[in-house]
């Protein structure tokens, strides 16, 4: 099975696995990073959109993108639930994503980034979509060994160092990096009781 299709056939289940792994709060954390007032924010990895229904409340306009069809159906009956109209799911992955060069004011990757095979592709398409003055807000796992993950959530990495996403940042210039490692923990069993559990860290950094 591959990452799309694992996380196609829990998509209806999402939000319920999700809430184990990492507090409510996150998105709380990760908003306060940047200020999305009026400005176009795009949620990448969006899931059932943990993130993008949290920005939708103060962004003009929210795309939402994901690789799993089922994940952004998920999506777009939670939109049409609370009769939110400023937010635009799109299917699409990272490492080719389909938005315009200089498009954005804001980007959003909360524990996606993982699952990306190329991370490197992925940073150099989140500075093209990006507006001058534009930033990125990356939420994901710190360095753990959770060898499970790989297999039983298809993780392309087992979380990152600061020193990785400081260098893949540097690389493509973006500027005022800064990361926190949070007092927050995404923690989870694999279907061997294996437990793993590892800190969350946010790195943020703009594009001048």
């Amino acid at each position: 099975m591959s990452s799309l299709n694992y996380f196609d056939s829990i998509a209806n289940n999402w939000d319920v696995i999700r809430s184990e792994y990492f507090e409510e709060k996150l998105k709380y954390k990760v908003l306060s990073k940047v200020e999305i007032d009026n400005k176009i924010a795009t949620d990448l990895g969006c899931g059932t959109g943990f993130i993008s229904l949290a920005l939708a409340e103060k962004a003009n306009l929210v795309f939402s993108l994901d690789q799993s069809n089922n994940m952004l159906r998920e999506l777009k009956k939670e939109v049409s639930k609370k009769n939110i109209t400023n937010v635009y799911p799109i299917k699409s992955d990272l490492e080719n994503i389909v938005l315009f060069d200089e498009s954005v004011d804001a980007v959003f990757i909360n524990m996606a980034l993982h699952h990306v095979v190329n991370v490197d592709k992925a940073i150099s398409e989140i500075y093209r979509i990006l507006k001058k003055g534009g930033s990125i807000v990356i939420s994901d796992v710190t360095e753990h060994d959770g060898q499970w993950a790989k297999e039983e959530m298809h993780d392309e990495w087992l979380g990152f160092s600061n020193e990785q996403i400081n260098n893949w940042l540097s690389k493509y210039n973006f500027k005022n990096i800064e990361i926190e490692n949070t007092d927050l923990y995404c923690k989870g069993y694999s279907s061997k009781g294996e437990y793993t559990e590892t800190k969350i860290f946010i790195g943020s950094a703009k594009k001048l």
